[in-house]
């Protein structure tokens, strides 16, 4: 059957653990909502092509190697060196340090993006804490020029020798496919119509299960969303995407998934971008991964337009929003930072500056910690996830708790 977005009906069989695929026609529009549920898809059907990612523009890729031992930094090294990329050692113990060096070898003419190596541990991010929880983030050293808006795109990934080599220079699927995890989907289908508008073929999971790691493994883009009534949305630790009653997705099921062309993983529950199990699962396994690292807060009002919603909601959808206006992921992600930061009120503004000159790590408004705990932990200069004839604007955002 052809119908608009506007009439979209989407069915759900009772003990399933998804819902039906999308899929449109070329122009975006869904021209059918497959009839049977799960249908057997054989193995040609997620045979996607692949590649490597474009040589000319990851000679325009900074990298930055913290103090991960001489020997695995001379592996970067030649890595870097192979690909053409411009490459600097960091030794420094402070994010401003490394923020300083960026800032004398970064060229904004020629560099797309910084590609951070290295655990906080071995390349400092920005200590923050919020309510008692402290994490870190990469979202003060983007602001190169000191006018306390981000202005540089910035990713960071760190683990074993072969997972960094990996992410420096990874193999891209082309599957148009994108799979969302959301624990209450027949609350609303917005999420759907908006991955559909960008040109995706979706599909929803109330949990993981092994059906699906074929699945995943072609996927271009997997998104968690924690909208809906508390005790049943997902909530996400450094070991878990999780209801109160249901693991959503673990560190070992996402061990287990090998993904063949660098997905872009988005996750709005709370804590999973700290450096614990969940996230390294999803580096090691060949994936890039956005995430917060502290507590994320839905909107207890509705707003007009994204860049004014300093909240959860205002972030992931102006990430989808952006998608199809910029061609690289860190440019996305760093569009959506500093859209949000100039639409921020002068006293949260006031006292992000005073974690950015080193007077306090606590942040006490709802409205600086969403803004600042977003981290891109993957290649910046990886493309934009979008599908054929890509077109969304997300309009009003509703209250969705």
């Amino acid at each position: 059957m052809t119908t608009t977005l506007a009439t979209v009906i989407i069915t759900f069989v009772e003990g399933s653990t998804a819902m039906n695929i999308i899929s449109k026609s070329a122009l975006g529009s869904i021209n059918e909502i497959k009839k049977k549920f799960r249908r057997k898809r054989d193995e040609a059907e997620l045979a996607f092509d692949v590649g490597k990612m474009n040589r000319d523009l990851l000679k325009r890729m900074l990298v930055v190697c913290g103090r991960v031992g001489d020997e695995t930094a001379a592996q970067y090294e030649r890595k870097a060196k192979e690909l053409g990329s411009d490459f600097i050692l960091e030794k420094g113990r402070s994010w401003i340090l490394t923020q300083k060096t960026i800032r004398e070898n970064y060229d904004p003419t020629h560099h797309k993006g910084v590609l951070l190596i290295g655990t906080n541990k071995e390349l400092p991010a920005t200590q923050i804490s919020y309510q008692g929880s402290y994490g870190f983030t990469d979202w003060f050293i983007q602001d190169l020029d000191g006018d306390g808006i981000p202005d540089f795109p910035f990713g960071r990934i760190f683990g074993p020798t072969e997972t960094v080599l990996y992410h420096m220079d990874p193999f891209i699927v082309d599957s148009d496919i994108a799979v969302v995890f959301d624990s209450q989907p027949s609350r609303s289908n917005r999420h759907v119509k908006a991955l559909v508008e960008l040109g995706f073929d979706v599909e929803v999971l109330y949990r993981y299960t092994e059906a699906e790691a074929k699945l995943l493994s072609v996927s271009e883009f997997i998104l968690q969303f924690s909208d809906g009534v508390f005790t049943a949305r997902i909530h996400g630790t450094p070991d878990r995407w999780a209801t109160h009653n249901s693991i959503i997705l673990s560190h070992d099921q996402a061990s287990a998934i090998k993904f063949e062309g660098y997905p872009v993983v988005f996750s709005e529950a709370c804590s999973t971008a700290q450096e614990g199990p969940l996230l390294k699962a999803f580096l090691n396994s060949g994936a890039s991964y956005i995430g917060a690292t502290l507590d994320t807060m839905n909107n207890i009002e509705p707003f007009d337009d994204w860049r004014t919603c300093a909240y959860s909601d205002g972030w992931k959808f102006g990430f989808l929003d952006l998608l199809d206006s910029h061609e690289l992921i860190g440019e996305v992600k760093l569009a959506v930072d500093k859209a949000l930061t100039e639409n921020l009120e002068s006293k949260v503004i006031a006292e992000l500056e005073n974690v950015r000159k080193g007077e306090t790590t606590t942040l006490t408004i709802d409205n600086a910690v969403s803004t600042a705990e977003w981290v891109l932990f993957g290649n910046p200069l990886r493309s934009s996830t979008v599908g054929p004839n890509a077109d969304f604007t997300p309009g009003r955002l509703v209250v969705d708790t």
